[in-house]
């Protein structure tokens, strides 16, 4: 056996290759990074957890912000086709899976117009699905924004590539603790970096 091998790709991976090529030299990206104080966050999902039966993570609490967030600058929900800018009236979220061999993003339509519980829910469903290999195929197209966190592999930031054909996508990274000062006094603070990647040409 020689010092190299060669062996076919898996076919989701050459989609996934295939697809972030295109993304990445067709749509001129930008990644901007911005430390966020979570310290209310995590203690309002704290909260909600003991009073409720169902686990909420940090994905969907940020899944339900973006909802709320794009819903008033809709913007961030156009996309590209060609010539032309694709100005979308509804809100599907992509929430990118990570799988055995690759990567799925499955989509929560109209998440806008669903509670916390309600896209909690159709997230963990999606992404258990998802690994099982039992989505259908109109739940993985027609996402408008996508979610990819990467926290749980303790990232501090990333420059998440654009799910074509959207024009933007928010990487979340990991929850720290550091010293913060206020009002004088220094206290210890939860933060995250949030890692926001658009395509210059909408947002200029």
């Amino acid at each position: 056996m020689g010092e190299t091998e060669r062996a076919p790709m898996d076919p989701m991976w050459k989609v996934i290759s295939q697809r972030m090529k295109m993304s990445w030299t067709e749509a001129p990206h930008v990644t901007e990074n911005i430390k966020v104080d979570v310290t209310e966050l995590v203690s309002f999902r704290g909260k909600l957890n003991k009073a409720a039966d169902i686990r909420l993570t940090f994905t969907d609490l940020i899944a339900k912000v973006c909802a709320l967030t794009i819903k008033k600058h809709p913007i961030v929900n156009w996309s590209l086709d060609g010539e032309y800018i694709v100005k979308s009236n509804v809100i599907n979220l992509g929430i990118a899976v990570v799988l055995e061999n690759g990567l799925i993003v499955p989509v929560v339509k109209n998440a806008d117009k669903k509670s916390l519980l309600e896209i909690s829910q159709n997230i963990k469903d999606l992404s258990e699905r998802a690994r099982e290999g039992k989505l259908n195929p109109e739940e993985v197209f027609g996402g408008t924004f996508t979610i990819t966190n990467l926290g749980m592999y303790e990232i501090d930031s990333f420059t998440p590539i654009i799910n074509p054909p959207e024009s933007a996508i928010l990487g979340v990274n990991k929850i720290y603790k550091e010293p913060v000062v206020v009002d004088d006094s220094i206290v210890i603070r939860q933060a995250m970096m949030l890692s926001f990647s658009f395509i210059t040409l909408i947002f200029t």
